[in-house]
């Protein structure tokens, strides 16, 4: 078999070359395009723009909008003054100028060691207008109240407090004491809550963070607990999060259980891990009852174990029992499936009863009868009563949270 030659002959060598220069003439830009770089330079020129144009960041002119041919008779081309507008992104209206001119004026009683660089030109955005605070005008000093009204409604702010209108340290201190009183004589929740809100409203708009101010959150979370109000507990429990965080003391063991029960509650797992991870991590030993409660509960989830959890359930210290109740229906639901699954005949409901700390049989029954299963004879059919209960456990699947914490 005869090899190719090595070299390449001179025919074919100078049809190469042909190729290439003809490659090297399309790959110049077109006169239009160089007329057209030179008319923006320039235009950048006249206006002292030529240094502050970062050049990198602009498009070329071929990915612009195209321009107007004089001699075309279509009526889509934009007009010139538009075209200028978006291409050179130069020229300003009267109203920019006399602004600009406002902002220079502004920032030149700035100290002088303070410089300010001339913004970047780049491709155009979506035009959003700046909020421009007026810094002279507001003050750093807190609002220092001059009320002396024990008992004041709640409303939301949408402008500065007037100090005529917010109570100081001391008036606070004597409506707490009131508001404490008024609870336990009248138990008037709505009534109650404003007032806790209204005061909170005050601490916060003098910045006011000491223990009393952490008494007031604790007090008002424990009121929320009671009455199940988890929205308003889960705000005042992110407040004294935030406080207890800045040293300030109070109950911090007894809350740290609750936040450990109300993950469990909503069921958010990611935090609650992170939560753990990090007790363990600044080697947290925390040896309070309540604390350690909370985790015997988590344990138990964890586990599947519902006969300790119930039982932890009926011996829950503090007000741990009322975060509980939050979600003790879930847990039954989950405890009676496994129960159907491991009985395959009839259960007595007194034996349920105690199992899932049901004070009676005739509190079983309504639970039951809620759920969808009616026993007979009081007793339970596992056959028959399990695919309902599996029907009703995935209503507890999304969890419906208020002030999320």
């Amino acid at each position: 078999m005869q090899q190719q030659p090595q070299y390449i002959s001179v025919k074919t060598g100078q049809k190469k070359k042909k190729v290439i220069d003809k490659q090297m003439q399309q790959n110049e830009w077109p006169p239009a395009l160089k007329k057209q770089l030179n008319v923006i330079i320039d235009q950048a020129k006249r206006t002292d723009m030529i240094d502050y144009i970062d050049w990198t960041e602009r498009d070329l002119p071929s990915a612009c909008e195209d321009i107007k041919n004089p001699k075309a008779t279509t009526l889509f081309h934009k007009t010139e003054n538009k075209m200028i507008r978006r291409i050179g992104n130069i020229e300003l209206t009267a109203e920019e100028a006399i602004k600009r001119a406002q902002r220079a004026q502004r920032f030149q009683s700035e100290p002088s060691s303070v410089t300010v660089t001339p913004p970047t030109v780049k491709k155009k955005k979506k035009h959003i207008t700046p909020i421009i605070w007026d810094l002279d005008s507001v003050s750093d000093q807190p609002i220092m109240g001059t009320s002396t009204a024990l008992e004041k409604p709640y409303f939301r702010l949408t402008s500065a407090a007037d100090p005529s209108t917010v109570r100081p340290l001391e008036v606070l201190e004597q409506t707490f004491k009131l508001l404490r009183k008024k609870w336990r004589k009248e138990s008037n929740y709505s009534y109650i809550c404003e007032q806790f809100k209204s005061m909170r409203q005050d601490l916060t708009v003098q910045r006011i963070q000491n223990e009393f101010t952490v008494k007031v959150y604790e007090t008002h979370a424990r009121i929320a607990l009671e009455k199940g109000d988890i929205g308003e507990y889960n705000q005042c429990q992110t407040q004294l999060k935030y406080l207890y965080e800045q040293g300030i003391d109070g109950c911090e063991d007894e809350f740290l259980a609750y936040r450990i029960l109300y993950m469990l509650f909503s069921r958010n797992q990611s935090d609650l891990n992170a939560m753990m991870e990090e007790m363990c991590d600044i080697g947290l030993n925390n040896q309070a009852e309540c604390v350690q409660h909370a985790l015997m509960v988590r344990s138990s989830l964890a586990k599947g174990n519902y006969h300790k959890f119930f039982r932890l359930y009926e011996n829950a210290p503090n007000m741990g029992g009322y975060l509980i109740d939050q979600f003790v229906n879930r847990e039954r639901i989950d405890s009676l499936i496994v129960i159907c699954k491991a009985y395959k005949m009839s259960i007595p409901l007194s034996y349920i009863a105690k199992e899932l700390s049901f004070d009676n049989v005739s509190r079983l029954l309504r639970f039951l009868n809620e759920s969808g299963v009616y026993p007979v004879s009081n007793v339970l059919d596992t056959k028959t009563t399990l695919p309902i209960l599996q029907a009703k456990s995935k209503s507890y699947v999304k969890v419906d949270i208020k002030g999320q914490i």
